[in-house]
């Protein structure tokens, strides 16, 4: 059997000696190394629940986000922002919301222009809030694009031209990239800022229908009364005359 070698019996005898010497200049600040490993380890568990509880947390928001998606009710997305602030889910429902309001919108230029607008600005608004956010890949490309789209609708045409150029030069090869960077070439386009000037100088708006002239009962006409006519009176016949020849006189006595 072979022996090991010398230099090799050496060296671990100088790594035992070390570790005895370490544990010999350690053993004054047991109490507090064992201290510190207790509050690691607590410190490791509270992490742990904190974790599976933001977990459960995060699949609560989802699971509410989907349902919402699935009725298209808008009261359900706003449940899920005012639920979950500061979850994804809520950057997702703010998005949706905005998507809503900024088609409504759209639908609405060309017949009641101030409903349209009430509409583009709730968009703007809620896109805004979402950006604000700092958020990353598609949510953020929509988001950007959302409020280019709004104010577009709004006539803040170079804003709209700004945020349609980040989108092409931030997210080239994104789903909106190709659609962003034409839009930027269409509102640079002196034809296009003549044709939203002349939009914007129309009337579009409600129209009243005329009201309707009040009917009027023809007046009710009773016929004229006319006088009836006295019967004449019943007179009694007139006394039949005798024809009778008078008898005549006896003659005068002698």
């Amino acid at each position: 059997m072979a022996q090991p070698p010398v230099d090799a019996i050496d060296d671990d005898n100088d790594l035992a000696e070390r570790i005895l010497h370490l544990v010999e200049r350690l053993r004054p600040h047991r109490a507090a190394i064992l201290a510190g490993l207790a509050a690691v380890v607590v410190a490791g568990a509270a992490w742990s629940l904190v974790s599976a509880q933001s977990a459960a947390t995060r699949a609560q928001s989802w699971d509410a986000y989907l349902a919402a998606l699935a009725t298209g009710n808008p009261a359900g997305f706003q449940d899920v922002i005012v639920r979950h602030p500061d979850s994804a889910a809520s950057d997702w429902s703010r998005l949706v919301l905005a998507e809503m309001a900024l088609r409504e919108g759209m639908d609405l230029a060309f017949s009641d222009r101030a409903r349209s607008k009430g509409r583009l600005e709730a968009a703007a608004q809620l896109y805004g809030m979402v950006i604000a956010r700092k958020p990353k890949g598609l949510v953020a490309e929509r988001a950007v694009f959302g409020l280019a789209k709004a104010r577009e609708g709004l006539g803040m045409l170079d804003e709209a031209r700004r945020g349609y150029e980040a989108i092409a030069r931030e997210h080239p090869f994104g789903g909106l990239g190709e659609l962003a960077a034409a839009h930027a070439g269409t509102l640079g386009n002196e034809a296009t800022r003549r044709w939203y000037d002349w939009f914007e100088a129309q009337d579009v708006s409600v129209k009243k229908p005329p009201a309707e002239p009040a009917k009027t009962e023809p007046a009710k006409t009773e016929p004229a009364k006319t006088e009836q006519t006295e019967k004449p009176a019943a007179t009694a016949p007139a006394a039949s005359v005798d024809t009778k020849p008078a008898e005549a006189a006896a003659p005068p006595a002698k």
